[in-house]
């Protein structure tokens, strides 16, 4: 009659071990069903071997008849501890669903362990999991060039968004897309970084305009599947620069806004006057018309689709800058016109700069990055001693204003500064 006193082999071990010449073969009890039997178990081939016997003697008696074959090298089996033996069976029950040898699985973590160099080999695998998720998920993405998704991107904001705000774009991608000719999903925000940072004569502004134009691109591949769905882009993991604390704003002294009035090349007259007694910015200058300048009203109207920050404003006209437009004034057109975008009025400029040096060749003024609305709101700011009306005319907030334009001047030097008509520059250089 089988025998019931034994209890489960995780919670005892082995109700028997039978021991000779140093093999040892545990017997374990296996109550299934209502019904008890016991399991001979032994190693044969690198896999545990489990034999049912329903009784105990029966059990034992099977035990001994493997001793002979054990030591003639038929199956295999070792002097555990009960300890060890329980590790060793869960290793097995573990492994048997994957049909894979507890020795080969030592032999591949050995292997692993020797490559991985002492690393954790989950971290390997989880990384390795990781990568073949990537893979999967961009080959199933549709390829693109950068240069033809420039292309795609250009062709689908055209007639929705402003002419000036596509041209804007066009100049700065159409840049990228020469630096960066292979595929899309190439493009790593490092490579990103030192392109940026290697542009010459570039404010940190500047800077942060192409990367800001490069975050909307690649928000626009990520929603047409040419990137992963859900997840940021290189673009967006791009160095900000940061231009809010750049050391001290650099302003223009009277006598210097004279002299850029008086020396720079006749096409860009207009560009300083508004820069300097309107303080408007370069970008919303280039999409600057005439009709847009109220002569009779006094104002200049910057409208939703000029301003850069597409609200729309009046910025007085002082009689000094009515003096230097008027003589301009076309009936209608752009303000400045052959001129496309920030990209290309920059290269007219740089090339035109000779006219502001002396006879030996050295430049009359030092040139200053965004010098003519830093100078402007600081004069103003002087003349009109109101931080709020400031801010309204050049389109900021006054706490904007603060960080960002204002120079402690004085109120004299501030009506010098927009006292600058065209008769009176022309006595100071005379």
């Amino acid at each position: 009659m089988p025998e019931t006193t034994a209890t489960p082999e995780k919670e005892a071990g082995p109700v028997d071990v039978i021991e000779s010449r140093g093999v040892r073969i545990p017997i374990y009890l296996n109550p299934r069903r209502g019904k008890v039997s016991y399991l001979v178990t032994y190693f044969a081939k690198g896999e545990r071997k489990r034999e049912r016997i329903p009784n105990l003697a029966d059990a034992r008696k099977r035990a001994k008849a493997l001793v002979p074959e054990l030591l003639e090298g038929k199956v295999h089996v070792s002097s555990f501890t009960l300890k060890q033996t329980a590790a060793i069976n869960d290793a097995v029950e573990i492994l048997a669903p994957f049909h894979v040898s507890i020795t080969e699985v030592a032999r591949q973590y050995a292997h692993a362990h020797k490559v991985l160099d002492g690393r954790p080999l989950v971290e390997a695998v989880d990384f390795y999991a990781k990568h073949l998720a990537r893979e999967a998920l961009h080959g199933a993405l549709s390829p693109v060039t950068l240069p033809d998704l420039v292309k795609k991107y250009l062709e689908s904001i055209d007639g929705e968004k402003s002419k000036r705000y596509v041209q804007d774009l066009q100049a700065k991608l159409n840049r990228a897309a020469k630096a960066f000719s292979g595929q899309l999903r190439e493009v790593r925000a490092d490579d990103i970084d030192k392109w940026i940072k290697g542009m010459e004569g570039a404010g940190k502004r500047t800077r942060n305009n192409y990367r800001m134009a490069l975050v909307t691109l690649f928000s626009y591949a990520r929603e047409k599947g040419y990137l992963p769905r859900g997840q940021q882009t290189e673009a967006e993991f791009v160095t900000r620069f940061d231009d809010k604390k750049g050391g001290k704003i650099g302003i223009y002294t009277p006598k210097q806004f004279a002299t850029l009035l008086r020396y720079v090349d006749e096409r860009f007259v207009s560009f300083v006057a508004l820069g300097g007694f309107a303080g408007l910015r370069s970008i919303e200058i280039l999409r600057l018309e005439w009709e847009d300048v109220w002569f009779e009203k006094g104002f200049i109207e910057v409208g939703r689709d000029k301003s850069k920050t597409a609200t729309r404003r009046l910025v007085p006209i002082c009689p000094a800058l009515e003096a230097w437009l008027k003589p301009r004034a076309k009936e209608s057109g752009s303000i400045l016109p052959d001129i496309r975008n920030e990209v290309h009025f920059t290269r007219l400029f740089h090339a035109a700069k000779a006219t502001l040096n002396d006879e030996s060749g050295k430049p009359r003024v030092k040139l200053v990055h965004n010098g003519l609305r830093h100078s402007f709101c600081s004069y103003r700011m002087a003349e009109t001693k109101s931080a709020a009306q400031v801010a309204l005319e050049a389109g900021n907030s006054p706490k904007m204003l603060f960080e960002h334009y204002r120079e402690l001047v004085t109120e004299k030097e501030a009506k010098e500064w927009f006292s600058l008509t065209p008769k009176i520059v022309q006595k100071m250089s005379a």
